[in-house]
Formats: structure tokens, sequence, C-alpha cells
């Protein structure tokens, strides 16, 4: 492997921290304007699941980070010390293992998103 690869993919991560912070910051808007007055039962409950949803997207966030610094730290192994390649390796490898739990935990929030929509969409007559 080149020690360049793992650098190639940084862009790539970019945008995936970028979209989550997006995300996590649209959302903590919504729950701020649900709690900014008094609410309802409903509200609150809708409030509580948008908290876990930040909850989800901050370790999401956080692991893409991780393998950021990883990939980033393997490459400069790989050009600079080229006698530890395994370490790179291993480096690389942990960075990849977070990407992919942290695109887990994506695929649950963008589940658990579409339910808190619809609860909100079946409720809105009601409120």
């Amino acid at each position: 492997m080149e020690w360049y690869l793992p650098i190639t993919i940084l862009p790539g991560l970019g945008m995936l921290i970028f979209s989550t912070t997006s995300q996590m910051m649209t959302i903590s808007t919504e729950v701020g304007g649900l709690l900014s007055n008094k609410c309802s039962d409903f509200d609150h409950n809708i409030a509580k699941l948008k908290i876990k949803q930040i909850k989800r997207l901050t370790y999401a966030s956080t692991l893409l980070y991780v393998a950021a610094g990883s990939y980033t730290l393997s490459g400069i192994i790989g050009a600079v010390l080229s006698q530890y390649n395994a370490i790179s390796h291993s480096i690389l490898f942990f960075g990849t293992a977070c990407v992919l739990v942290s695109l887990v935990l994506l695929v649950v929030y963008a589940f658990k998103t579409i339910n808190i929509r619809q609860m909100q969409f079946e409720n809105n007559h009601l409120l």
C-alpha cells in the first residue's frame, strides 16, 4: 500500500463531518425552539427524542474525527517510516473501523429521524 492512499480519503471524510455537524446544529436549533417556552408533554417527548439524535450524531462525528486523524497518522508513518508498515496498516484499519461504526450510527440516525417526523405528522392535528 502506498503511503498517500489514506490521505486521499480525507476530503470524503471532511464532507461527512461537515454534513453531520450541520445536521447537529439544525436539530439543536429545533430543540431550542421546542424548549424555549413551556411545552406540552408531546413536545417534551419529541425534544427528548431529538436530543438522543444529537447524541448519535455527536458519536458519529467524533468517530469521523478519530478516523481522519488515524488516516493522517497512517499516511505520515507510511511516508516517513517505511519500515513500520505493520503499524501504519493497523492504524489505517482502526480508522476504517471508526468510519464503519460511524456510518452505522448515521444509518440508525436516519431511520430514527423518519420515525420522529412521522410521530410529529400523526399528532400535528392534536396540537
